[in-house]
């Protein structure tokens, strides 16, 4: 049976993880008593508390139980990988100039501006990009597939990152981030830092990262905090640590208005929620994901087009109790069993893949399954196919 170590971050589970005491323990199990924006129910801690060691139970026995027997260490299935594509300079131009061509276009064509430069900056983000999601989603994929490869690359071939690696990241960063949203941008820059960590020997010994690198992300975090504030007030302050603690809290008073209403009304929607919002993202109806849908149903007023349901909420509101057993139980699964069979791979190519798949896995914690599987996982995917089939071509 594997151990899961908390430091290695390859691993699916350990982002899921992060994320989910990130956004939704920290604030009714710390940041409560030094912010109380609101008192969290004994109720919703328990189903958090329950549906993060389901997780952690079904990350870590089930690969054992139902297929895998050998638990071979990372270092050593690392010295078997293999150079599988390469003419990967080929398809990094081709995908990188391809999502730079298309934020031009967003920009300049069809929203004309870059959000991130005007003064109202919250709403005119919200309205520029409206019916343009696809293409931003199309665009961002396209830059981080392309980035994340190039530097895994030159790291396993050249044990170093070019400076020209750098420019074109900080490019990617610049279009990414001209929507106004940080999380993309800051997802970008980590997938591109671990492509590189994972295959230096110090990672690879430990089977980790360092603690410096923990308390540099800790670090990052309060800079986004700071960032986040001033393009609020124009004035950099520690408040800025209390609007960290809103960004933790929020998710969870959504998660307490989902169980609240939920329970008030007596009755669960019993995958409902799932075909709406895969109906949604394939055009059957207009009605909405269902984190909009909830947040008219509940007459919530923030700036957003939706709620955020947590992966605890839409367990909660479709099964009950069972949800949150059967939906933990899903997804430690599932996150265990995609480690163990990719670093079994031998190719370069599979362990990108794993890298974009633990960070944009991490979305479900706060996101739910199929909005962020169904924008972010999937996408990126997609592209990783066809990118190591061009880089495999023989042209």
């Amino acid at each position: 049976m594997r151990k899961i170590r908390i430091f290695n971050v390859l691993h699916p589970a350990i982002f899921f993880l992060v994320a989910f005491v990130f956004f939704l323990m920290l604030y009714p199990f710390l940041l409560e008593y030094y912010f109380p924006f609101f008192n969290t129910t004994l109720k919703v801690r328990a189903i958090l508390i329950v549906y993060l060691v389901i997780f952690v139970l079904a990350a870590h026995w089930a690969p054992n139980y139902l297929l895998l027997k050998t638990f071979p260490n990372l270092k050593d299935m690392v010295a078997q990988v293999r150079m599988d594509i390469k003419h990967w300079k080929r398809a990094f131009y081709l995908f990188f100039l391809s999502g730079v061509a298309l934020y031009l276009y967003i920009y300049f064509f069809q929203m004309g501006t870059i959000p991130i430069f005007l003064d109202d900056l919250e709403s005119a983000r919200v309205g520029a990009k409206a019916g343009l999601g696809k293409y931003i989603l199309i665009g961002n994929a396209l830059i981080s597939v392309s980035l994340v490869y190039r530097f895994a690359v030159e790291k396993f071939v050249l044990g170093k990152i070019k400076p020209i690696s750098v420019v074109y990241l900080l490019i990617g960063v610049f279009f990414v981030m001209g929507i106004g949203f940080r999380g993309p941008a800051a997802y970008l820059v980590v997938s591109c830092f671990l492509a590189y960590l994972i295959f230096t020997q110090k990672y690879l010994n430990e089977q980790g990262i360092s603690f410096r690198y923990i308390l540099t992300g800790i670090i990052f975090i309060i800079f986004l905090s700071l960032l986040g504030y001033y393009r609020h007030t124009g004035q950099i302050s520690y408040r800025a640590i209390g609007s960290t603690a809103w960004t933790t809290a929020v998710n969870v008073s959504n998660l307490a208005d989902i169980v609240h209403n939920t329970d008030k009304e007596g009755e669960f929607y019993y995958g409902q929620t799932v075909l709406n919002d895969l109906g949604m993202t394939v055009g059957l109806h207009e009605r909405g994901f269902t984190g909009v849908i909830l947040k008219e149903k509940y007459q919530l007023e923030f700036e957003g087009e939706g709620m955020t349901i947590t992966s605890p909420g839409e367990a909660y509101m479709n099964f009950g109790w069972f949800g949150i057993i059967l939906h933990a139980a899903f997804l430690g699964t599932l996150a265990g069993f995609v480690y163990e069979i990719i670093i079994r791979s031998g190719k370069l190519s599979w362990f990108v893949i794993l890298v974009l798949f633990s960070l944009n896995f991490s979305r479900l914690a706060v996101g739910g399954i199929v909005a962020p599987g169904l924008f972010f996982l999937v996408p990126q995917l997609i592209l990783c196919a066809v990118f190591i089939f061009i880089a495999k071509l023989k042209i």
